[in-house]
């Protein structure tokens, strides 16, 4: 009954005419969680006045210091003569709305306060993708699905591992990322991050399986190894998932220790162990990979390792420089020149050949000709005719 006393009261004073009635106005915005303050002035130093607050679904919240509403985080707070100030604790986003503050002075005087309550960015991991295993060559959507006010923006990244951990920008900005004909290098964590500038950005990682058919690479089709030595057979194996990985040699299959003689690690390096190898064990290996995409293999060869025989070479001919000996018709006058002499005359004109370093051969064999032949070590071969004939007694 007393609040419906009230009720009335404000509703009598609420719509009192303009004419006579002071309207104000205010927005007031904080994040949830916060404390609201919403103010209401009213000089009243006798503290005569009646101050009431109205909630926006038009419920009486209490008159001057006095609560009505069954809430404890709502008050009135007289902490200045002249205001009666809303306090709201602990905000919530069902709080915002226009409030009421009516102080029965003459002439009415109307506070309206317009609270707006801002959310930080959630994101709701319900709504979104979970982790995920796809085959290679699908189309992947990735949803992340975030609430806030203002509207949060959503960005995609992808968690790179390669050269340290960092975050690579991918698609565009929305709470759908596709990724078209996935290959396996697409695989890894996907993070979306949702922001709105209330409070700092929340982030929701996705992890990306992608499954794909066994690839099988040996480190060398062709190895050998002595009689009574230890060698391994290593093959390399790319699939996803890893299924049942094998050595065969003819009718020998090795996926799990075979013996005194073999040791396999499939699952770890892919490796065959030959403790000792015998002449039974030359031949062709084939290392085998398969899981419920596909198989793949590759074979490679085992022979026995002979040590090579090496035959000396033969010994190269002496690249010293020489001058072979002259015809009767050449006369050597010094070690460093040679004349020319044709039917008892002397040519005065001497060819020097210090000059040319590396001499290696003089060849004047073809007397008929008198052709003299020279080849330079480092320069090639110069050829140079000589002719002499009986009317010109001077050649140089």
């Amino acid at each position: 009954m007393l609040n419906w006393i009230f009720t009335l009261l404000i509703y009598k004073l609420a719509y009192v005419s303009k004419s006579v009635a002071t309207d104000l106005h205010r927005n007031i915005t904080v994040t949830e969680g916060d404390v609201a303050i919403l103010p209401c002035e009213a000089q009243d130093e006798q503290n005569k006045y009646q101050v009431v607050w109205m909630n926006p679904k038009k419920i009486l919240i209490g008159k001057n210091q006095r609560r009505f509403i069954d809430d404890a985080r709502i008050s009135i707070e007289h902490t200045r003569i002249d205001y009666w100030n809303l306090h709201i604790r602990h905000i919530r986003y069902e709080d915002r709305g226009e409030y009421t503050c009516t102080v029965n002075t003459s002439p009415v005087q109307i506070t309206r306060v317009n609270l707006m309550v801002y959310v930080p960015a959630r994101i709701l991991e319900s709504a979104s993708s979970k982790d995920i295993n796809v085959q290679e060559g699908r189309d992947v959507t990735l949803w992340c699905n975030a609430t806030g006010i203002p509207e949060p923006n959503i960005t995609w990244f992808r968690i790179n591992n390669h050269h340290g951990t960092y975050k690579e920008r991918v698609g565009a900005i929305g709470d759908t990322l596709i990724i078209k004909n996935i290959s396996r290098h697409c695989g890894g964590k996907y993070e979306c991050m949702a922001t709105n500038n209330v409070k700092a950005a929340v982030q929701h990682t996705i992890k990306v399986d992608v499954h794909f058919r066994p690839e099988v690479s040996l480190i060398n089709l062709h190895q050998s190894q002595s009689l009574g030595k230890e060698t391994i057979l290593q093959c390399d194996v790319s699939a996803s998932p890893f299924g049942v990985n094998i050595w065969r040699f003819g009718d020998r299959e090795f996926d799990q220790p075979s013996g005194p003689n073999y040791r396999t690690d499939m699952y770890k390096d892919n490796h065959l162990k030959i403790l000792n190898v015998s002449r039974g064990d030359f031949g062709n290996y084939t290392c085998e990979a398969q899981n419920k995409y596909g198989r793949s293999e590759r074979t490679m060869i085992l022979s026995e390792y002979t040590v090579p025989t090496f035959n000396p070479s033969p010994l190269r001919p002496s690249t010293t420089p020489k001058v072979l000996s002259y015809s009767e018709t050449m006369k050597r006058t010094h070690p460093e020149t040679v004349s020319q002499i044709k039917n008892d005359f002397e040519d005065t004109k001497i060819f020097d050949f210090s000059k040319l370093k590396g001499l290696k051969e003089v060849d004047d064999s073809k007397n008929a000709g008198y052709t003299t032949r020279v080849t330079v070590q480092t320069l090639g071969t110069i050829t140079m005719l000589w002719t002499l004939k009986s009317i010109s007694p001077g050649l140089f």
